[in-house]
């Protein structure tokens, strides 16, 4: 039955009920101003369609072949106490609870064949913890963060949690709503996989400071004694640099997809400038471009300005490319105009998605570590959510990415 056949069913009988019985003045305010406005029920009732139901009956008590299972459902089955149970299926009872292996594989197989599955509102009405973890996720670049979204939620299931996503686009709104749904679901702890955006930390802490702080944020804590997790960028691109170095080349670019848009661009320029600095390389503003653009995707136009500005003017002979995606649209775009990669100009990507491997010639590409990434991340946030003591240098973890060179460099 669909919900307004339902409310017309309620706003017949309390219509009904009214013309036969004087109904109190405080009963009549009690029917709810929606099923006031159902003008086509009192339609109905005038036009005799309906005659006066009777009052519902009580529902029956839930049999045990109808109720959803219970721990002492599953320990009578599997024969052992309601304790062992719990400890092997909620964690609950610490030490004090010892389950063999051969108990615990048991209890398992007779929870899936019952289909037993924890009331997590009747826990945390306990106090129980819900072994549930929010991560709420902002980005353009979502095939990235989708990756490492996925490595999270390995790692969390490896730790025994679970993971509840939302994922959200500037607006407030839907930002809030998100808080305030996982915090009523009783997560234990908040991930935050936000794109470092101007504005980025005054909107989340805005969202975040008042209502939850056991919150952790990708690249940079969003407050003064916040937690974070990060990927050392600049790290990546020195060691692209020294790669292409070493494999002589003299004049290599550096192609931002966005500087004024993510704050990450500005670490490579500096981490760039560096690295060409300390091979004594010749320094030229026009070897770093900017290409402002729009999308995280570039177009054929963007790729031949980019082409032009980089190679044809300034005789890059290698270029660092923003992403993975823009390292391959600059081979097309370069063999399309028969440069040869990476005899006339090597190309290096990052991300390290599938594509670099399946392009001709294969992409060498910075690999983000999602694995240690998520570790990192889980680590950190089980801290936060059992409000262990850290001193300041554990609050901010940084990850190493690899340099991954196949033959596009």
């Amino acid at each position: 039955m669909m919900f307004r056949d339902i409310m017309l069913d309620e706003c017949q009988w309390l219509i009904a009920l009214k013309e036969q019985t004087r109904i109190p003045k405080a009963l009549e305010t009690f029917v709810p101003h929606s099923l006031q406005r159902l003008t086509c029920e009192t339609r109905l009732y005038e036009s005799g369609l309906f005659t006066v139901p009777t009052m519902p009956k009580q529902s029956p008590a839930l049999t045990p072949e109808k109720r959803p299972p219970t721990l002492s459902d599953v320990a009578a089955e599997a024969g052992v106490s309601r304790s062992a149970v719990a400890r092997v299926l909620l964690g609950t009872g610490g030490e004090h609870v010892r389950v063999s292996e051969q108990t615990r594989l048991k209890v398992k197989e007779v929870a899936g064949k019952l289909g037993y599955a924890p009331n997590r509102n009747a826990q945390q009405l306990r106090g129980l913890a819900s072994k549930m973890l929010g991560v709420i996720v902002d980005t353009v670049n979502f095939r990235v963060m989708a990756e490492r979204l996925f490595a999270i939620e390995e790692a969390a299931a490896a730790r025994g949690y679970r993971i509840l996503v939302g994922r959200v686009r500037s607006g407030e709104e839907q930002l809030n709503g998100y808080i305030a749904d996982f915090i009523g679901r009783g997560v234990e702890a908040m991930f935050c996989l936000f794109d470092l955006e101007p504005g980025r930390d005054e909107r989340v802490k805005k969202a975040f400071y008042r209502h939850f702080r056991k919150v952790i944020f990708h690249g940079r804590a969003a407050w003064r004694g916040g937690f974070s997790v990060q990927i050392d960028t600049a790290s990546a691109i020195r060691a692209a640099v020294e790669h292409l170095v070493a494999n002589g080349k003299k004049r290599p670019a550096l192609s931002l997809w966005n500087e004024a848009t993510d704050e990450l661009m500005t670490v490579r320029r500096q981490a760039f400038t560096d690295a060409i600095a300390v091979h004594s390389l010749e320094s030229s503003p026009g070897l770093i471009w900017d290409a402002a653009s729009t999308s995280a995707i570039p177009d054929t136009q963007t790729m031949d300005r980019g082409v032009e500005a980089l190679v044809v003017k300034e005789g890059a002979d290698a270029i660092l490319a923003s992403n993975d995606i823009w390292a391959v649209r600059f081979i097309q775009t370069l063999k399309a105009r028969g440069f040869r990669i990476p005899q006339d100009v090597s190309i290096v990507g990052y991300d390290d998605l599938d594509i670099s491997r399946v392009v001709e010639p294969a992409l060498s590409s910075v690999n983000p570590n999602h694995e240690a990434y998520a570790n990192a991340c889980m680590d950190l946030l089980l801290k936060v959510a059992h409000g262990e003591p850290m001193k300041a240098a554990e609050k901010n973890v940084i990850v190493t990415p690899s340099l991954f060179v196949r033959q596009s460099s």
